[in-house]
């Protein structure tokens, strides 16, 4: 194993796992993540960032105790203040993220989240920690003091790309420069200075957390979700992928097409030439199928010799037109040396109108079966007022 490859395994926790470059681009940016990592990793930041904020607004209420038995009058009410304030906005948005399930909305609540603890740190620092290091003399200001290192330490309870996690230290390490930069004129730099140094050590060890932690969940969601044979999506998890699709292009009012295809005389070739040819037949199918679908596309083996093909922001129009693409580029030959054809059923969620994805599947399924009858080798596409255009 190449030593860059070894280390990072080593770093992430995946030593003993096959480390492609594939792999180590998904551990670097999100750029490339499949739609179903995005909704796993999503829905854990945003679970996670639900019980920390819970937790962070029972500390906060719980610290004014605290405050009020080491602090003077004045202080304390402008402490109590600052809590209470901290305490609501985090409230609010465990309310406001209670049905999210999208990156964005995972990016938005993990800002949220940093902003609330670094303004009520650039709040209480000046008021709590005048000469900063010089003033922890007791338990309380050495709470404060160590605040810094529990928000740096959060980054490490996520699942984060090395981008996103150096993205927040920079936002986190700019806001620390701030307030020191706005601390009092008498206030000695030098320690200030010293904590900044540790901080960068701390966030250095939470993003390698955050890193492995992703690690994992990319690993766990390819064993789960990807068929061995064909190396497309399992239905289970294009299931998954469907529902979150099909509401976000509802809601959206964009264009959703769904291809449902089923290869032409399958069980022939299993039944006179063996399931293992039967496999390659599939294996090199699917290939095919790939190299006409975009990036943003998703194939899905549906079971047996049928594949989905989920087209986001594509009418049937474009669904067709990719069709043709792959009758003119071809699915491959069979053992017996014919060319493998395929029908294909297309439906489209503003032309159908339909209710949930399940319906939209069906609909697609009815019009395979109605190229199936007219020849095989051809497709039929829905259309307005229950109208099939037959190909």
């Amino acid at each position: 194993m190449p030593l860059p490859i070894f280390l990072l395994s080593a770093i992430t926790g995946g030593y003993g796992e096959k480390f492609t470059s594939e792999k180590i681009k998904s551990l670097l940016t999100s750029k490339d993540h499949s739609p179903l990592l995005e909704r796993r990793r999503a829905l854990v930041i945003l679970s996670r960032i639900r019980l920390m904020a819970l937790l962070g607004a029972a500390l906060y209420m719980l610290g004014s105790g605290i405050d009020y038995f080491n602090f003077d009058s004045t202080t304390v009410r402008s402490m109590i203040a600052y809590r209470a304030s901290a305490t609501i906005l985090l409230l609010l948005l465990i309310f406001a993220i209670r049905k999210g399930e999208t990156l964005n909305a995972a990016y938005r609540a993990l800002a949220i989240f940093f902003a609330i603890s670094v303004v009520f740190q650039g709040l209480f620092q000046p008021l709590i920690l005048p000469q900063y290091m010089q003033s922890i003399h007791d338990l309380a200001t050495a709470g404060y003091a160590i605040f810094p290192f529990l928000i740096v330490a959060c980054i490490s309870v996520f699942p984060l790309t090395a981008k996103e996690a150096f993205l927040l230290s920079v936002l986190f390490f700019t806001a620390e420069l701030l307030i020191l930069a706005l601390m009092p004129d008498q206030v000695n730099p030098k320690p200030g200075l010293g904590i900044l140094l540790s901080l960068i050590c701390a966030s250095a060890l939470s993003s390698f957390s955050a890193v492995s932690q992703l690690s994992y969940m990319v690993s766990l969601v390819e064993q789960a979700s990807i068929d061995a044979l064909t190396d497309c999506y399992s239905r289970n998890s294009g299931e998954e992928i469907l529902d979150v699709q099909f509401r976000i292009a509802r809601r959206q009012k964009n264009h959703l097409s769904i291809i449902f295809l089923d290869l032409d005389d399958f069980k022939v070739v299993n039944d006179k030439f063996g399931h293992d040819a039967g496999d390659k037949v599939l294996a090199c199918a699917a290939e095919n199928l790939r190299h006409i679908l975009r990036e943003s596309d998703v194939l899905i083996r549906w079971g047996g010799e049928e594949f989905v093909m989920l087209l986001p922001h594509t009418d049937s129009h474009g669904a067709a037109k990719a069709i043709r693409r792959l009758q003119a580029n071809g699915l491959g030959i069979k053992p017996d040396g014919h060319p493998l054809t395929a029908s294909m059923g297309v439906a489209e969620l503003l032309t159908s109108k339909t209710e949930n994805w399940s319906d939209l599947i069906d609909l697609a399924d009815e019009q395979m079966y109605l190229a199936k009858y007219a020849g095989k080798n051809g497709f039929s596409v829905h259309s307005a007022n229950d109208k099939t255009v037959v190909a």
